[in-house]
């Protein structure tokens, strides 16, 4: 009859119940027609380690011939050189042959073979449509036994397999799964696929293409819900000019100072046009789904005897309440003593996480004038930037009192004013100044080896600074900057060392009070940031 099965398609699913549950690289050798297991407790047959091709044996009297004595011409010699590739183990070669065989006959028996290949390379969801398809066209060529070890074998590899409902919002809409047609929306039903990741496209002229990969198994039941959307060819023009310019586009007026609107792709004409400047013109290319923006500047006209006339910024420009919010790691360093004549020998660094915020007016693209306020932290392992005994003694049998600090943190708060060099452009440097006031409060313990004692205290100390703040920003678009900065400062204030080394005569001690020595000392802070800022226009 076929193959394989031809002597007994029992042997096709024996053999694949035994692959199915082994696992193995190829079918099991095909047993003599009348091998069949007779009860369900008799030993499968043995899985061979590479079949040899097996002559087709000639059909009973009463039965039909077999497919040898029915084939002939190209489908005989196809299905001569598909036995042989299957033999040797080349299932896609095979399929590829034997399928032609089908093509060029018409013999349904071909397909259980074709079936046979695509199991040998676990296309399970294949096996079952064609078995679906022998089933159904194989009329009087097939016995009722034929047909029961077919749905044995659709049941054997029925837990391979899941039933996909594709739904598509568009009718003849082409869907692909694994990159094979399954038809045209809305389909008639579920398709069977492999358990696995499957590849689902679906495609229909006008229309973006729609592909996701889809894991299916965990049911026997999958869904998917596919929305095609449209193709758009079109896209987003802003134009930003005077406030009393008008603006046409391919000659049609669009708007007064400002337009945003959806333009189709491809090259248009744009004008621009207000009383006493020079009119405007270009072209402007739109691209698929592009969003362009163009800033138009006129020019004045000079008219003889009067004065020229004053260009106005776009209306897209600048102006307008800024917000910003920052952070970044900043160090702070004293280098004077409290009577700020002679260098420290050792300098104290305090390290500073700071979050801050910063609000403003854009006097300009390119000015900014603007408040900010921060909340730090301090590192106590450098005393919090405040000079006390600390927790080592100067010398041996040194009685002065221990300190160890709690907590630490600072409020700050100032002004600045920044100049952006570059306003227009993606990548904008800047350049600015800024006067803040920085009060520390810390908290510590103090513990006085001679008594034993152990008391608590806070200091709170002040400092004012003044500096300069270099910079650049990005504009992804025109309203909104983000970038790095650094600030460099100058600071007067905070507290100081003592004059002995030790502790302030007046404010040191264990009980409780202000441990450092207030001064007008001189340091100098430093810092390291990231901005981001939104201009209100």
């Amino acid at each position: 009859m076929s193959l394989l099965s031809i002597q007994r398609k029992t042997s096709f699913v024996l053999a694949i119940s035994v692959a199915l549950a082994n696992t193995p690289p190829c079918w099991a050798a095909t047993p003599k027609k009348n091998a069949k297991a007779t009860s369900t407790s008799a030993a499968p047959a043995p899985v061979a380690a590479a079949p040899a091709p097996v002559a087709a044996t000639p059909a009973s009297p009463a039965g039909p011939k077999s497919l040898s004595d029915t084939l002939t011409g190209d489908a005989k010699a196809d299905y001569e050189a598909g036995k042989l590739l299957y033999g040797d183990g080349d299932y896609a070669g095979a399929r590829v042959k034997l399928f032609a065989a089908y093509d060029l006959s018409h013999d349904p028996r071909l397909l259980w073979n074709v079936a046979a290949c695509e199991k040998g390379q676990r296309h399970y969801a294949k096996v079952a449509t064609l078995v679906q398809l022998y089933l159904k066209t194989g009329g009087d060529l097939l016995t009722d036994d034929d047909r029961k070890e077919a749905q044995d074998l659709l049941n054997a590899i029925e837990a391979f397999t899941v039933g996909l409902s594709i739904t598509v919002s568009e009718p003849d809409a082409q869907i692909f799964v694994d990159g094979t047609s399954v038809g045209a929306s809305p389909l008639p039903g579920a398709v069977t696929v492999d358990i696995g990741t499957r590849q689902i496209e679906v495609q229909k002229p006008g229309f973006l293409k729609f592909s996701k990969s889809l894991a299916v198994g965990g049911n026997k039941q999958a869904a998917l819900d596919v929305k095609l959307e449209r193709e758009v060819h079109e896209g987003e023009l802003t134009v930003n000019a005077p406030p009393k310019a008008t603006i046409l586009i391919d000659s049609k007026p669009v708007g007064v100072g400002r337009f945003v609107g959806k333009l189709p792709s491809g090259g248009h004409t744009l004008h621009v046009d207000a009383p006493g400047f020079r009119a405007y013109q270009s072209e402007v290319v739109i691209q698929d789904h592009e969003k362009r923006g163009v800033d138009v500047v006129l020019e004045p006209n000079a008219a003889p005897g009067a004065a020229p006339a004053v260009p106005e910024e776009p209306t897209g420009a600048l102006h307008g309440l800024e917000l910003g919010l920052h952070t970044g790691y900043a160090t702070q360093r004293n280098v004077l003593k409290s009577n700020g004549t002679q260098p420290r020998q050792n300098a104290d660094v305090t390290s500073i996480i700071p979050i801050g915020i910063d609000i403003g007016y854009r006097l300009g693209r390119p000015t900014y004038l603007g408040f900010f306020g921060e909340y730090g932290t301090l590192d106590r392992s450098d005393t919090c930037g405040i000079v006390v005994h600390g927790p080592h003694p100067d010398f041996p049998g040194d009685g002065a009192v221990r300190y160890g600090f709690t907590s630490c943190s600072s409020l700050a708060g100032g002004l600045q004013l920044v100049f952006h060099l570059l306003p227009r452009t993606i990548v904008d440097p800047y350049f600015g100044f800024e006067v803040m006031g920085q009060t520390a409060f810390t908290q510590y313990r103090s513990f006085d080896p001679t008594n034993g004692h152990t008391n608590q205290g806070k200091d709170n100390n002040f400092e004012l600074q003044t500096g300069m703040r270099l910079g650049i920003d990005t504009h992804p678009i025109p309203t909104l900057g983000a970038g790095i900065y650094t600030t460099l400062a100058a600071s007067v204030g905070g507290s100081q060392p003592p004059n002995d080394g030790n502790a302030c005569s007046s404010n040191s001690g264990n009980n409780g009070s202000d441990v450092g020595c207030p001064g007008a000392g001189l340091g100098s802070y430093f810092m390291f940031g990231l901005r981001v800022a939104y201009t209100f226009q």
